[in-house]
């Protein structure tokens, strides 16, 4: 039997048919050789591929090799949010034209694993319908609770997750694919080189982790060594969600003294707790905070330590941000069609609330993630969704791009991570890093999972020039192309 994989080679009798619906088809021919300088952003794009025991693929289907078009040539990442002037040769950065979207070179190895098809998978693997869904359909659809596993590998010990959790927690495999791109930064990259403790034995950098939810990316971090991260401030408004990530990685036996869980509004640590990964809200200022956060009640939740600012470290060395998005219904805005500026909006003072969504579809499939599309009870047209997308006018609000500058400020090393819509637009988010103060590039990696695209997360801080101007270079993680 055929696989319905979506990276199959398009074969068509007509040879003028080239038009392949893969996410990794040959681009070399649609791209005309850059003239002039170099952009003064390149937002560069990475395919990583993950596989888990649901992969469904003939071991003869593999994706095309992808090579980079001709005449790119990607200048090296410095920071400098006050700069006037940018060297000579160099475009300012004032108009959509200075960034530049380039793809790394790609190709994908023969890989041994087992085919197996839904009928075959048995407890234990990442898709189980052997157990009936416990839950309202209308709040965790079956096929959600059918790859419970792949959101967290040790669900069936008890791990716990919200409504808004179904959907909006990292899949494992990739959350802890992520957590070794921090590994890798933190051990090789000198702005976050770790310090030496009184003892003289390295101390780990720490990370903030906003908008963790139930924790999922924390958990992540979390298994890193501590000579590598020593600490993982994991920050929400909702303390349901942090009791509940609190207690997952007690299942994940994740040392107690490294995770720290507050509950506080993010957009309020980034403005006023942090400035260049110093603590500065005990310092003197000419200006006031305008929403001080209501005083929490500390407590401990599964042995970590759950409260309010008090909590906060001294310092932070990295910043990692899976922010809300403004609802499942993003992909109505189409391919490339997510601005941050224009499409996220964060309230600085939210109050916290769950939202009920219907699921998409029946049947358990390696769809999952795919599509989240908008709830049934909608009475609008697509345009008219496109058009009211994420509208919201009470209150105060923090843009994608706000956000970006406001992680840039607050961090010592400048690095920070998001995690974005698959349908991010590349020059607005290029567009975002330049107006925080990034010069150069920037790195935008796609998750593939079985062979499916699932997340995207941007890389800020750090050079990754490398990956188009050096050909030898593979990866930024030392590995070979097919596993970065």
């Amino acid at each position: 039997k055929k696989s319905k994989s979506p990276v199959r080679r398009h074969q068509s009798n007509n040879s003028n048919n080239n038009k392949s619906r893969s996410p990794v088809r040959q681009r070399h021919n649609r791209h005309k050789k850059r003239r002039g300088p170099p952009a003064a952003m390149t937002v560069i794009i990475n395919r990583c591929d993950l596989w888990d025991s649901a992969a469904q693929f003939q071991p003869e289907e593999w994706v095309q090799p992808h090579t980079q078009h001709p005449g790119v040539h990607v200048n090296p990442y410095w920071f400098d949010p006050d700069v006037k002037e940018l060297p000579p040769g160099i475009q300012t950065p004032k108009e959509e034209s200075s960034v530049l979207v380039a793809r790394v070179p790609y190709h994908m190895e023969h890989i041994q694993f087992p085919v197996q098809s839904p009928s075959d998978l048995v407890v234990g693997d990442v898709i189980d319908t052997t157990i009936p869904n416990p839950h309202d359909p209308n709040i965790v659809h079956d096929k959600y609770w059918a790859q419970r596993r792949r959101l967290f590998s040790r669900f069936d010990r008890g791990c716990q997750l919200d409504s808004e959790g179904w959907y909006s927690v990292t899949p494992e495999i990739i959350a802890d694919h992520v957590a070794n791109r921090v590994a890798h930064l933190a051990t090789n990259f000198p702005a976050l080189k770790q310090s030496t403790g009184p003892d003289g034995r390295p101390q780990g950098i720490v990370i903030l982790d906003a908008f963790c939810g139930c924790g999922g990316n924390s958990i992540a971090f979390g298994k890193i060594p501590s000579h590598i991260v020593s600490k993982v401030v994991c920050v929400d408004t909702d303390r349901s969600k942090l009791l509940k990530a609190a207690h997952n990685a007690s299942l994940y036996d994740i040392p107690k003294d490294k995770l720290v869980f507050v509950q506080c509004n993010s957009i309020f640590i980034l403005k006023y707790c942090y400035k260049n990964g110093d603590f500065v809200l005990d310092q003197p200022t000419t200006t006031l905070p305008r929403h001080m956060p209501p005083p929490v009640m500390p407590t401990t939740h599964a042995g970590y330590p759950v409260g309010g600012l008090d909590l906060l470290p001294r310092h932070i060395d990295l910043a990692f941000f899976d922010p809300p998005w403004g609802g499942i219904d993003y992909e109505i805005l189409g391919k490339n069609g997510y601005d941050l500026e224009k499409n996220m909006k964060i309230q600085v003072d939210p109050t916290p609330c769950e939202e009920v969504y219907e699921g998409d579809g029946d049947g358990v499939g390696d769809d999952f993630f795919d599509n989240f599309t908008t709830p049934k009870h909608h009475h609008m047209s697509k345009n008219a969704r496109k058009k009211n997308f994420n509208k919201k006018t009470e209150g105060e609000f923090v843009n994608g791009k706000e956000l970006v500058k406001l992680a840039a400020e607050a961090t010592r090393s400048r690095v920070v991570l998001f995690d974005l819509p698959r349908n991010t637009s590349k020059a607005s988010l290029g567009i975002c890093a330049l107006g925080a103060g990034y010069r150069g590039n920037i790195k935008l990696e796609e998750h593939y999972l079985n062979g499916r695209l699932k997340t995207v997360t941007a890389y800020l801080g750090s050079d990754y020039s490398g990956l188009i101007n050096d050909s030898s270079v593979a990866s930024d993680d030392g590995v070979s192309g097919d596993e970065a």
